[in-house]
């Protein structure tokens, strides 16, 4: 009893559960979700068209700290979210040797398939949970 007293004097004091009747609050969170699926949806639609038309081959990996970076000859940078460890180092080591080029990205709603495939045509196969195009 104490405690859900305490509480409901908790939620008294909270200034925006004074403004937001609850109701209120749950039509803006589905609001708000919906709003987030879009602009998900939008952001994996841009990163297909760059990948369809003609991308840079990748110049450099950066590595920070929810994944890697790749750098793009047209000075462009794709973000990856989720990458290995093992696909961080091959890349690091492929990429001096070989101009690897975004050939394909495939989704699956929870994580990214990108192939990038060398001039002689070899391919490299990277999973990902996040992509994102930067300008």
């Amino acid at each position: 009893m104490f405690w859900n007293h305490r509480r409901r004097r908790l939620k008294s004091r909270d200034p925006v559960a004074r403004v937001f009747q609850s109701r209120e609050m749950q039509e803006l969170d589905a609001i708000l979700d919906l709003v987030a699926v879009d602009e998900l949806r939008r952001l994996d639609a841009e990163v297909l068209r760059y990948v369809a038309g003609e991308a840079g081959h990748v110049v450099v990996v950066s590595d920070w700290r929810y994944g890697i970076a790749l750098d793009l000859s047209d000075g462009r940078r794709i973000a990856l979210g989720g990458v290995s460890r093992v696909t961080r180092r091959m890349l690091a080591q492929r990429v001096p040797m070989d101009r690897l080029r975004l050939a394909r990205v495939e989704s699956d709603g929870i994580s990214y398939r990108l192939i990038l495939r060398s001039e002689a045509g070899d391919e490299l196969e990277i999973f990902s949970r996040r992509v994102a195009l930067a300008p």
